[in-house]
């Protein structure tokens, strides 16, 4: 009888399934929306998961008593305390739809893109998207992180750090206090605005993305704007210190592999190129390289490493 492991990679904008065998090879994989449960909710994320799952599991015509284990990588579950939330959110759905459910395991959704970018072996990602954070696996095999400390109180170097910004320095241009930037002509137009209160009103009721302020912090700085410039330049020595800080605190060779992850560093724009030129000038003891694999395969990577050592293989 053959075994299979499920993973999933729960993003904020899409959520990816794989379904594999336990010696690898993939036989179905499947999409869903969203897994931001701080936005949508609990209880819509866990319908959402608990679907993909049964989709997997037809895809692949087998039944849920043959998946060892399910990992679920979920986008902002760094604590403890919302990754039981998931786990309790999946299990109670499944209960009142009268489904069986596979053995389960919440991670964060960084924790199995380092495994996905380096099938499992040691290296360093540095993610930059909605959020920031780095995730380093050292050459003892241990996990070591740097940043993931949430929007209020860190996340430098995010598209929503990067927004923030922006959105700062056109209040400060608004006022007078500040320099005269592009940013406001750029962000007026893009969001429809006569007034810089509009967005205000929308941002503190939640119905505001300030990360989609980032793209245009990218634009403006493309066309020479000095404090776009800035703010991006801070970015990048953010980020920079987010690598210093890692390779302190891991244990690796010579040479150590670093993946850069998310839509700021993934895209072709002015933070991934400057940041690429300073990790070139400065730390030459880093190679950069392409994520292996996805995190999806990578939570399935975790999940049957997880299998191996539980049973005294690993």
């Amino acid at each position: 009888m053959k075994r299979y492991l499920i993973g999933i990679d729960g993003g904020g904008t899409k959520t990816h399934g794989v379904i594999s065998t336990f010696e690898g090879e993939v036989i179905s994989e499947a999409f869903k929306g969203s897994a931001n449960f701080q936005m949508l909710g609990v209880e819509t994320v866990a319908k959402s998961l608990v679907e993909l799952i049964y989709e997997l599991i037809n895809g692949a015509n087998c039944q849920t008593s043959d998946v060892e284990l399910v990992v679920i990588g979920i986008t902002g579950a760094g604590r403890e305390k919302d990754r039981e939330r998931i786990y309790t959110g999946i299990v109670n759905y499944a209960e009142v739809e009268k489904l069986s459910l596979p053995k389960l395991i919440i991670e964060t959704d960084a924790r199995i893109a380092l495994e996905g970018a380096f099938m499992g072996e040691s290296g360093i990602i540095l993610i930059a998207g909605t959020g920031s954070v780095m995730f380093a696996k050292d050459v003892a095999g241990e996990i070591h992180r740097v940043g993931g400390w949430g929007r209020f109180i860190g996340d430098e170097g995010s598209a929503f750090v990067i927004g923030r910004e922006a959105l700062r320095a056109v209040a400060k241009c608004v006022d007078g206090r500040g320099k005269e930037t592009i940013l406001k002509q750029l962000i007026f137009e893009e969001f429809n605005l006569t007034d810089l209160m509009q967005v205000v009103s929308e941002i503190y009721s939640g119905k505001f993305d300030i990360a989609k302020v980032a793209p245009l912090v990218m634009k403006a700085a493309e066309l020479g704007d000095e404090i776009a410039i800035k703010i991006l330049d801070d970015a990048c020595f953010e980020l920079l210190a987010h690598i210093r800080a890692m390779l302190k605190k891991a244990r690796f060779g010579e040479k150590v592999n670093l993946a850069l992850l998310g839509g700021v560093l993934q895209s072709d724009n002015y933070v991934s190129r400057r940041l690429k030129d300073m990790i070139a000038q400065e730390l030459p003891e880093i190679n950069l390289v392409r994520p292996a694999s996805s995190p999806a395969y990578g939570a399935v990577i975790y999940g049957k490493n997880l299998i191996k050592k539980q049973n005294g293989i690993a």
